[in-house]
């Protein structure tokens, strides 16, 4: 009698447990402000960007780091395996520091620029989109 009900329950339990495992591995967003980096053997021109994490806290992680959930230890654009120079694996394109780049300052909602754009279009507070208000820190 007991096998009738434990057998179904089985990968519920699984399931379950599996969740509390990830959640209890998600790591917790800073609280400061986060200086970008860039990929090794990146060369750039302008100094780097100061970027205020807790500012953007109301946000849903996935919303900036859209690849979370295919690659959770991937945290960072300048991670290997992300926005990296050099990815064997990558084309010419993903190779150049303009691949980089874009992801920071391309047109669509998962980038900076393109989220903040966006939210002044839509008449919303919203962030810099200028290079001298994010390029900051020497």
């Amino acid at each position: 009698m007991l096998h009738r009900y434990l057998v179904p329950s089985v990968p519920l339990i699984i399931s379950l447990f599996f969740a509390a495992v990830c959640i209890a591995a998600a790591q917790k967003a800073p609280q400061e402000p986060v200086i970008i980096g860039v990929p090794a053997g990146a060369k750039i021109k302008k100094p780097k960007v100061m970027f205020p994490h807790a500012a953007h806290a109301a946000l849903q992680c996935e919303a900036c780091h859209h690849m979370l959930k295919e690659k959770p230890d991937v945290y960072s654009c300048s991670s290997k395996g992300c926005h990296d120079l050099g990815n064997p694996t990558s084309s010419k394109e993903r190779k150049s520091i303009m691949y980089f780049r874009n992801a920071f300052h391309a047109n669509s909602l998962v980038s900076c620029n393109g989220c903040h754009k966006s939210l002044k279009k839509a008449g919303k507070p919203a962030g810099p989109t200028s290079c001298k208000k994010c390029h900051t820190v020497k």
